[in-house]
């Protein structure tokens, strides 16, 4: 995931929930129904050729997860791999940390483990934006998770035996037996990140002490790739 950039004297971005004709009440995710409240196609983010994910219609869509009630986003890499993303708004044991602080016996390891931690990325183009607006009339209006205040956790698919579309030789990288992570695989893993954020919020509540300790600060340069 690509480095976050100086926000400095940027405007924010103008909120939207899709670049189609018109939002979808439903749309099928593998064997999942999801009602998207954002849904974005990203034409220079679409792999070149023929391949995998030839039968995938959108690069990026955003949903709020019924059984968590966290909201989610998968949204398509430059290099055309899936990337998975939940927010946990603030009050929530692990907001605010960085993807390097995360106690590992937490098990947080959704495909290749957590490499996103950020704010709400506000300046970005809503079709590339890691933040969620909520479209819908019906939609949950928690404020402090729809708002800015969310806090992103994220992961992508372009680990070791995966195969990255943008690479040079994508067919020959499935010879050699490397993996593309379509969107079913990814919308399974980013569901199953939201269940375990959702229980550590859950084992925290109503306890006097923290099960957590605040996170630390950051040395270096802020997170993604």
């Amino acid at each position: 995931m690509p480095k976050k950039k100086s926000n400095a004297g940027r405007a924010v971005a103008t909120a939207g929930n899709t670049n189609l004709a018109r939002l979808p009440e439903r749309i099928a995710i593998g064997d999942h129904e999801v009602r998207p409240e954002q849904l974005y196609i990203i034409k220079k983010r679409r792999p070149r050729g023929s391949g995998p994910w030839t039968d995938e219609k959108f690069d990026k869509v955003a949903w709020n997860d019924a059984e968590t009630g966290l909201d989610c986003i998968l949204l398509r890499q430059a290099s055309g791999v899936w990337g998975g993303f939940v927010a946990v708004p603030p009050g929530h044991p692990l907001y605010g940390y960085r993807e390097d602080a995360i106690p590992a016996g937490l098990g947080l390891m959704p495909h290749g483990g957590i490499d996103y931690a950020e704010a709400c990325s506000r300046y970005e183009d809503e079709a590339v934006r890691v933040c969620h607006v909520h479209s819908r009339p019906n939609a949950p209006q928690a404020e402090d998770q729809t708002g800015h205040n969310a806090w992103w956790f994220g992961f992508a698919a372009d680990r070791p035996g995966d195969l990255v579309p943008s690479d040079s030789k994508p067919i020959l990288a499935r010879e050699e037996g490397e993996i593309y992570r379509g969107i079913d695989y990814m919308y399974s893993e980013t569901v199953q990140l939201a269940r375990q954020l959702k229980a550590i919020d859950d084992s925290c509540v109503g306890k006097a002490d923290p099960v957590l300790a605040p996170p630390p600060p950051r040395l270096g340069k802020p997170g993604g790739r």
